[in-house]
């Protein structure tokens, strides 16, 4: 059996030898020469390695690359940007309190405070508009007018206001307006009372009064501006609209047929 001996190659830099890449391979007699790739500077790299959070190896350079087409889209230096971060949100500031709980606190803290100085401060507030002395009230202002309630049949009984179906119907007519002014942010603290003083005929017209209280400081101001014939009448015309005629049934009062005037 015949070998045949190649000559050996050194590299200059580092005097290492290398056989040639021609290699022989031993057999019956007879030899057949193969090829190892030639290697490069980036096969070494493929092989450099990194330690991730937990002890565990992140390789990096080409092999990273391909973990990341592989659906890893994590690359290295973000890794260690994660690691740092929880190192540092777990690090002991004083006995066995971490820096993420005193993050917590804080924040809950911060939200337990607001909502203090909230509750507090409806508490404190005072509405100056709310305080005033009734007792003061004390100059009248009446408006008298009239409308119609389309839904009922005038009857004797309500041409007779001390018939019983007089008087309830008067008393549900008067409950409604009184609810009306008394919710009224304008006319609420002024608003006195509202009476139903008679039923007439054409379907049923309700003839009404009502009456509201001033200050004697401030009669004429009022008495042009918030308790003007306009403002009055106007609060009730509205609701009046808005009101649902099946809702209201038997007392739903039809807003054209609603007159005011100011009595004198």
């Amino acid at each position: 059996m015949d070998i045949e001996l190649q000559p050996i190659n050194r590299n200059g830099n580092d005097e290492a030898a290398y056989l040639s890449n021609d290699r022989v391979t031993a057999g019956n007699g007879d030899g057949v020469p193969y090829r190892v790739p030639d290697a490069t500077e980036r096969d070494g790299l493929l092989s450099v390695q990194t330690t991730g959070c937990n002890g565990d190896t992140v390789p990096s350079g080409h092999a990273a690359e391909a973990q990341r087409n592989q659906g890893n889209t994590y690359t290295p230096r973000e890794i260690s940007a994660v690691c740092r971060v929880k190192r540092e949100l777990h690090e002991v500031i004083f006995w066995k309190v971490r820096l993420w709980m005193v993050i917590i606190f804080i924040f809950l803290l911060i939200i337990a405070v607001i909502l203090i100085s909230l509750a507090v401060c409806s508490v404190i507030h005072e509405d100056v508009d709310e305080n005033f002395d009734r007792s003061l009230f004390k100059v009248p202002q009446y408006f008298n007018g009239s409308f119609q309630l389309p839904n009922l049949v005038f009857t004797e009984e309500l041409s007779t206001l001390s018939s019983n179906e007089s008087q309830a119907l008067a008393a549900e007519l008067q409950e409604k307006l009184t609810d009306l002014y008394r919710l009224s942010p304008a006319l609420g603290r002024y608003f006195s009372q509202a009476e139903i003083y008679a039923f007439r005929n054409g379907s049923v017209i309700a003839d009404y009064q009502l009456t509201f209280l001033m200050p004697e400081e401030q009669q004429d101001q009022l008495r042009n501006i918030t308790v003007s014939r306009e403002m009055v009448y106007n609060v009730l015309r509205q609701f009046l609209y808005d009101q649902e005629q099946d809702e209201s049934g038997p007392i739903y009062i039809d807003p054209v047929s609603l007159n005011m005037f100011l009595r004198h």
